[in-house]
């Protein structure tokens, strides 16, 4: 739920786009990946025994590429 929050506020933000620097929103990125990858380190603790771990990983994964690949689109048009 932390990782879906964190994502959610990151969505919010960078869609309203008042006051959002490029450095903001960068942070906001690097603040998502890092919930992800944490979120996502726990979940595949047990995704061996459990499917709902391994899909909570795989999303966590699937959310770390898109912010990536954001933050690279970011980076080409700056």
């Amino acid at each position: 739920m932390n990782c879906a929050d964190m994502c959610n506020t990151m969505m919010r933000g960078m869609m309203r786009m008042q006051g959002m620097t490029p450095a903001a929103m960068m942070a906001m990125l690097d603040a998502c990946v890092a919930m992800c990858q944490m979120c996502m380190d726990a979940c595949m603790e047990h995704a061996d025994h459990s499917e709902v771990c391994r899909m909570c990983a795989q999303s966590c994964k699937a959310c770390m590429d898109a912010c990536g690949k954001m933050r690279d689109a970011m980076m080409a048009a700056a």
